[in-house]
């Protein structure tokens, strides 16, 4: 169990990215390519508004996964991405309004209907990494102060 005395915050700038993405475009390939160009390390996503018609989610506590291949209105979209691993929850609306959210998965596109309108941003002094933690069984955020070698 983790002790709130082992937390540590560490105060951070942040930069931030807006971008559009078009039709049939993937949303998380294309988040992946502009960290890629731009040597971005420690991302989230700010927010996102727009439509996609294909995304897969994962439900919590499972291992069940639900695609989705209509349209869908983004209604949230949260995470963290750093340069290998990304921690991503939606919530999508169907055309009569009922909301399902879950875990995004990255191993199938997002593919944007109309149009995503996203706002990213990098925290300047902390990279992003990911370590297994055996009491969720997944690999979970690290966040770590900025040394000479990462920037």
């Amino acid at each position: 169990m983790s002790s709130w005395s082992n937390l540590q915050l560490i105060p951070t700038s942040i930069r931030v990215y807006p971008l559009r993405l078009s039709p049939d475009m993937d949303v998380l390939s294309n988040i992946r390519t502009l960290m890629n160009k731009n040597g971005l390390k420690s991302v989230f996503i700010m927010t996102c508004v727009g439509s996609v018609k294909a995304i897969r989610l994962r439900m919590a506590s499972t291992t069940d996964v639900i695609d989705l291949n209509t349209p869908h209105e983004i209604v949230s979209l949260v995470g963290t991405l750093d340069s290998e691993g990304q921690h991503i929850h939606g919530s999508f609306s169907d055309r009569t309004g009922r909301v399902i959210g879950g875990h995004v998965m990255d191993d199938h596109p997002m593919t944007v209907f109309t149009t995503v309108e996203i706002v990213l941003a990098e925290c300047e002094n902390v990279t992003f990494t990911r370590e297994m933690d055996p009491a969720s069984g997944y690999p979970e955020l690290v966040i770590n102060k900025k040394t000479v070698d990462d920037k």
